[in-house]
């Protein structure tokens, strides 16, 4: 069982339900750039001369059956094949993947050949060569568990094929050589002790062709480091954080995924990456209420990882809130999103760390209600309130949410389960423009791993305001000038609330609030600009008092 299996849903789909599945050793799988085109659908009529023989050798050279994949090099498209007899073929190019064992042992081959009348080629396990890879000093400590994955490619603009393998014990990965441009291999090995107590590392290796065999060690000192921190009190639940990485833009392994370490408590860790482009996952996870595991959020941060050099970041932080879409005018028609209103403050303009809501928007003109959209929960799509302007004027729209899960249940005194938004600006018919107001995310310091104040504290609250665009046929515009900034505070679930102090530090707004001695604050501020527009945004249970 792989590390990723026993702590989440290896690939899990962030911010939506997802199934645990598990990745079985040598699997062969479709990189998700096109669907895949079976050969069979659409293909011209097949000649009974073209015909594809693929025999398969394990590593003794006994004769092994096996599933393959057999890739069209000019179409992309791919069909399943089994080794050992004889398939017809359209008459072209191919690359065929296969995955052989011998007793522990997998060996990834993948061989080119030209299809015109009968013909044959084989992928014999006995020409591969050992996959190593190192880390000098090497890591070490108690429960410190190594893996290896390895790809093999298929390369082309519109779709790419790969055949994977994985060991544990990282002597019984062998590749076959092939110097064809055609393909593409990738490696990558990881060390974890599974808790996030300790460092964690993975490496990549990747190239054109596939290599004569892989033996390469990096030196820690080439190595860049992310230092990441997962706070609890956020997420919908309380089962566990899992933490994992995962290459991207690389000629081949995009879609490997090392799954670190999983944990039911904050953490603060570092990870230890070879250089390139690392997708950063964090994510939780937690037991549906049939015994299934759901991953109901998390984030996929991009950084580009340098050799000696760290990055620094925060997950799960408290005050979740609408995120930095804006309103936009298209062709006339005011278009609003209403599923990104749980963001994390610290990544606003990403993905919604989680989209499990109901929401309700409104738009009013005049007074009067205009358009009410409504998102019931886990809809198959994004909702959209969509509205003709008719008339210039004054517009404000208001957009309600909470959370909601109907496959688990909250844990008790979560923070951030409901949320909301107006937006009040000026539109008019048969334009295409950005709202003419500001997002506005709200991020309180100072806090605790489980994003609590000292009773009785100050804590400042950073009010970060932008307007990213995020539509290119949207203009932007000028950025509104800013009038006021203001924000209240309330103890009592939003019930009541009290005005706060809203001054610039460091050239950033800021309110500072006096904390009670228990319970959680909710926070509410608004911003309006010379011209009489505003964003007012309210966060009910922002952080909670430790």
């Amino acid at each position: 069982m792989e590390l990723s299996d026993r702590l989440s849903p290896a690939g899990a789909s962030l911010g939506a339900s997802t199934r645990s599945r598990r990745r079985s050793v040598g699997k062969v799988v479709a990189a998700a750039l096109v669907p895949a085109i079976l050969l069979a659908i659409g293909a011209p009529a097949i000649a009974a001369s073209n015909t594809l023989t693929i025999t398969t050798l394990d590593r003794n050279g006994k004769k092994v059956n096996v599933t393959t994949t057999v890739v069209n090099l000019a179409t992309s498209s791919s069909r399943s094949v089994k080794s050992n007899k004889s398939t017809k073929l359209p008459k072209g190019s191919y690359a065929v993947l296969a995955s052989i064992r011998t007793g522990s042992a997998v060996t990834l081959g993948a061989r080119t050949v030209k299809v015109s009348g009968a013909s044959k080629t084989t992928v014999d396990a006995r020409k591969g060569k050992k996959i190593t890879l190192g880390v000098s000093p090497a890591p070490a400590g108690e429960g410190i568990m190594a893996q290896t994955r390895a790809q093999i490619c298929t390369r082309s603009d519109s779709a790419s094929y790969d055949v994977e393998a994985s060991d544990w014990d990282g002597s019984s990965l062998y590749v076959i050589p092939n110097s064809s441009k055609k393909l593409a291999f990738a490696a990558m090995r990881q060390w974890s002790d599974g808790s996030g107590l300790s460092d964690s590392y993975a490496v990549m290796y990747t190239r054109t062709g596939v290599p004569s065999g892989l033996s390469k060690t990096y030196k820690r000192s080439s190595l860049g480091t992310v230092n990441a921190t997962g706070r609890q009190g956020t997420a919908a639940t309380i089962d566990g954080l899992h933490f994992a990485v995962q290459p991207t833009n690389r000629v081949c392994g995009d879609h490997m995924y090392a799954g670190l370490f999983g944990a039911d408590r904050p953490y603060r860790t570092k990870v230890h990456l070879s250089p390139g482009n690392w997708l950063i996952r964090a994510s939780s996870y937690a037991a549906a209420k049939d015994g299934t595991t759901v991953t109901p959020g998390g984030y996929m941060v991009s950084r580009k990882v340098v050799a000696g050099k760290s990055h620094t970041l925060n997950f799960f932080r408290a005050a979740w809130g609408p995120s930095a879409r804006l309103p936009i005018v298209i062709n006339g028609r005011i278009s609003y999103l209403l599923n990104s209103m749980f963001a994390d403050p610290g990544f606003p303009r990403d993905d919604n760390v989680e989209g499990g809501d109901k929401a309700t928007a409104t738009l009013t003109f005049g007074g009067k209600t205009v358009k009410t959209k409504k998102d019931k929960g886990w809809e198959p799509g994004d909702t959209f309130l969509e509205y003709k302007v008719k008339k210039s004027g004054w517009y404000k729209l208001t957009n309600n949410a909470s959370r909601y899960y109907p496959e688990i249940t909250f844990p008790a005194g979560m923070l951030s389960p409901k949320t909301s938004v107006t937006y009040r600006f000026k539109a008019k018919p048969n334009t295409s423009v950005t709202a003419p107001v500001y997002a506005v995310t709200m991020l309180p310091t100072g806090l605790n791993l489980y994003n609590q104040a000292k009773p009785g504290s100050t804590t400042d609250v950073k009010l970060t305001l932008s307007r990213p665009k995020l539509s290119p046929d949207a203009k932007l515009g000028k950025n509104p000038k800013v009038k006021t900034v203001t924000a209240k505070a309330s103890f009592d679930g939003g019930k009541t609330w009290r005005s706060v102090k809203v001054k610039k530090i460091d050239g950033t707004w800021t309110a500072q609030v006096g904390n009670p001695t228990s319970g959680a604050v909710s926070l509410r501020t608004r911003v309006t600009d010379t011209t009489g527009g505003y964003t007012d945004v309210t966060i009910i249970r922002a952080y909670a008092i430790g």
